[in-house]
């Protein structure tokens, strides 16, 4: 698993047509900006848990809230 470190306004692609870009970070919350084809779904993980999806076993380990997480994002 690659693990980036991005400041606000930074970028980085997935593929040729994928740009995920961090637009602001604020309160501890950062908020990112996704440009996907259509045909590629773009799902939050709270939403695909709640309707039955299985959370994914390769996510980074991060620490529970109030503390620094594995990796600054």
């Amino acid at each position: 698993m690659l693990k980036l470190s991005l400041t606000t306004g930074e970028y980085l692609t997935i593929g040729d047509n994928v740009v995920v870009q961090v637009y602001r970070s604020e309160g501890g919350r950062t908020y990112l900006a996704i440009d996907a084809p259509r045909e590629i779904p773009v799902v939050r993980g709270s939403v695909l848990e709640r309707e039955g999806g299985r959370r994914p076993e390769r996510l980074a380990k991060v620490k529970p809230r109030g503390h620094q997480s594995e990796f600054p994002v």
